[in-house]
């Protein structure tokens, strides 16, 4: 389980397989990510909109491959969302 990216928002994870310890922190803060995997940018998306802060994610165009009307909805209910066009590497 890659777990980099949601400790770049300050969440408090362990990983060693089979387990992975989550504990609640109080407040989650703004960050700089990549991601490579669907559920992962989706889980970014929203620890992104939990935090304080602008963040940036790239790999984002991967919601398409299963979530592509995530972030419309997500704007459909106040996120303030901006895209910029990537490429896939």
């Amino acid at each position: 389980m890659d777990t980099g990216g949601l400790r770049a928002f300050g969440a408090d994870i362990k990983a060693a397989s089979p387990v992975t310890r989550v504990r609640g922190v109080t407040r989650l803060r703004a960050a700089h990510t990549q991601v490579h995997d669907t559920r992962a940018v989706t889980a970014l998306c929203i620890a992104a909109l939990a935090a304080a802060g602008t963040s940036t994610i790239r790999g984002v165009y991967r919601l398409a491959c299963g979530y592509g009307r995530l972030l419309p909805n997500l704007a459909a209910l106040g996120a303030d969302i901006t895209t910029v066009a990537e490429t896939c590497r």
